[in-house]
C-alpha cells in the first residue's frame, strides 16, 4: 500500500529531487520538504565556479522557484531544523518543538565541510565553501592582487584556485599529502592537474602539513609561514549522519543503505551525499559526493517508496570545471589499470582509459571530451574485454561543455 505521507529531511539537491521523483513516478500523498538553510533547494557546483565568477546569481542555482514546490504540492519549509526522529512514534521532532508525522522518511541531510583540525589562533577567520552563504562571503576576497591561501587540494580547493587566478588573486595551495585526490583520481592525472595550476600561476605545495593559523598566517610544520589576506579550509566533507545514529539507524561515515536507499528501518531512507550504500552481492561499500549520483539515488529512492523497480546503479561520473576546461570521469580509474591515452597530451582534447588485468574498461578521463566519456561508460557497463585498438579518440576540437552542474 503506499504511504500516506513521506516527509524529507534536507532540502538540497537530493532531498529536492526525491521530491520531484516522487511526483513524477505517480506518488499522491503528502510530501514534507524541510531544509536548514533560508534558500529553496539548489544545485552547489556552480558555487566554486559561476558563482563566485559573478556569472550566475542565486536565483539561477535553484532546482524550482517556490511556486514551483506549491505547483508539486510539496510542503516546503525553508530555515527548519530537524533535532529527532522518533522512530518508534513514526514522526520528527523540529527546532521549535514542534512535531511532524510521517509514514516514510527520507534523510538528505548531506554533508558539512571538514573543520581544520589543528590550532587557530584567537582572531584567525577561516572561510569554507559549502553553501550560498558561504560564496557570498567568500567572493570578495577574490579580487587582484589579494593573496588566497587554501589548505586542501581536492576539487574545491583546485576549482577555488582557477577560480581565484581568473580574476587576478595570488594563490598558494597546500596540501599534506604527497599527492592530491588519492581517492579519485590516479597518480599520474592528479599531478598533471597540479602541474596546470603552477603554470598559471598558482604556488602548490605538496606533502606540506599545516602546524597551525594565525591572522593573516599560515603555519607550516617545516617552519616556513606563509602570509595571506584570505585562509580557504577545502579539507573534505563529513557527513552529516548524526541525527540518523542518535535514532539507532546504522551510520559509518554516512548512513548505511542498500542500493535501493533503504535504511535498516524499513520506513526510513537515506539519499545523496549522506547516503553509504552497502551491497553484499557486488562487494559495493562507498559513499559518493556528486551531483550525478544525488539525482540517481533520488530516482531509486522514490521507485522504492512507491515499491516500483529500482533502475541498475550508473557509473559513477563526476566532473570539474578549471581554467576552462572541462574534466570528466567516468567510472573508477585507478592506478592498478592499464592507461591507455589518446588527444592531445597539451591543450587540446583528451581521454585517458583505464583497463583492469581482463582487459575490461573501467574508467575513462576526459578533458574537453563530454560526448567521447559518455560512450566510454556504455563500454564500462557493457563490462566486456576490449581491443585497445578499437577505442575512439577524442575529436580534433573539443565539443560544447557539459553545463550539468560531485564532490
Amino acid at each position: 500500500m503506499s504511504p500516506q505521507s513521506v516527509v524529507i529531511v534536507g532540502a538540497g539537491q537530493a532531498g529536492g529531487r526525491t521530491a520531484q521523483a516522487l511526483r513524477q513516478q505517480g506518488y499522491a500523498g503528502t510530501i514534507a520538504l524541510l531544509g536548514d538553510e533560508s534558500m529553496p533547494p539548489y544545485e552547489r557546483p556552480p558555487l566554486s565556479k559561476d558563482v563566485l565568477l559573478g556569472n550566475a546569481d542565486a536565483s539561477s542555482l535553484l532546482l524550482l522557484p517556490e511556486a514551483g514546490w506549491r505547483d508539486l504540492d510539496v510542503a516546503l519549509h525553508c530555515s527548519a531544523r530537524v533535532v529527532e526522529i522518533d522512530r518508534s512514534a513514526r514522526r520528527i521532532r523540529l527546532a521549535d518543538d514542534t512535531f511532524m508525522a510521517f509514514d516514510r522518511l527520507v534523510l538528505a541531510t548531506g554533508v558539512r565541510p571538514r573543520v581544520f583540525p589543528g590550532r587557530v589562533e584567537v582572531g584567525t577567520e577561516l572561510l569554507y565553501l559549502r553553501t550560498i552563504a558561504d560564496a557570498a562571503r567568500l567572493q570578495p576576497r577574490l579580487t587582484k592582487g589579494k593573496r588566497i591561501g587554501i589548505v586542501g587540494a581536492g576539487f574545491i580547493g583546485l576549482e577555488l584556485a582557477s577560480t581565484a587566478r581568473a580574476l587576478g588573486a595570488e594563490v598558494t595551495l597546500i596540501e599534506a599529502a604527497a599527492r592530491p585526490l588519492a581517492r579519485l583520481l590516479p597518480e599520474a592525472f592528479a599531478l598533471e592537474q597540479l602541474a596546470r595550476h603552477s603554470a598559471r600561476g598558482v604556488a602548490v605545495l605538496l606533502g606540506q602539513a599545516v602546524e597551525r593559523l594565525a591572522p593573516g598566517q599560515i603555519h607550516l610544520a617545516s617552519g616556513r609561514v606563509i602570509e595571506v589576506d584570505t585562509i580557504v579550509i577545502g579539507i573534505g566533507a563529513r557527513a552529516n549522519d548524526e541525527l540518523a545514529a542518535a535514532a539507532g539507524l546504522a551510520v559509518r561515515d554516512g548512513i548505511l543503505v542498500d542500493v535501493a536507499g533503504r535504511t535498516c528501518d524499513r520506513d526510513i531512507y537515506a539519499v545523496g551525499d549522506v547516503a553509504r550504500i552497502v551491497d553484499a552481492d557486488t562487494g559495493r561499500d562507498d559513499r559518493l559526493e556528486s551531483w550525478r549520483h544525488a539525482e540517481n539515488s533520488a530516482q531509486a529512492v522514490a521507485a522504492s517508496i512507491l515499491e516500483l523497480p529500482v533502475q541498475p546503479t550508473p557509473t559513477p561520473w563526476f566532473w570539474s570545471d578549471q581554467y576552462g576546461r572541462n574534466i570528466q570521469i567516468a567510472g573508477r580509474p585507478d592506478d592498478s589499470h592499464r592507461c591507455v591515452r589518446k588527444g592531445d597530451d597539451h591543450d587540446g582534447p583528451q581521454l585517458t582509459y583505464y583497463l583492469d588485468e581482463s582487459q575490461r574498461l573501467r574508467g575513462a578521463i576526459g578533458v574537453d571530451c563530454a560526448r567521447e566519456v559518455r560512450r566510454a561508460m556504455k563500454l564500462i557497463e557493457a563490462e566486456s574485454p576490449i581491443n585497445v585498438d578499437d577505442l575512439p579518440g577524442p575529436r580534433a576540437k573539443a565539443a560544447v561543455k557539459v553545463e550539468v552542474t560531485v564532490s
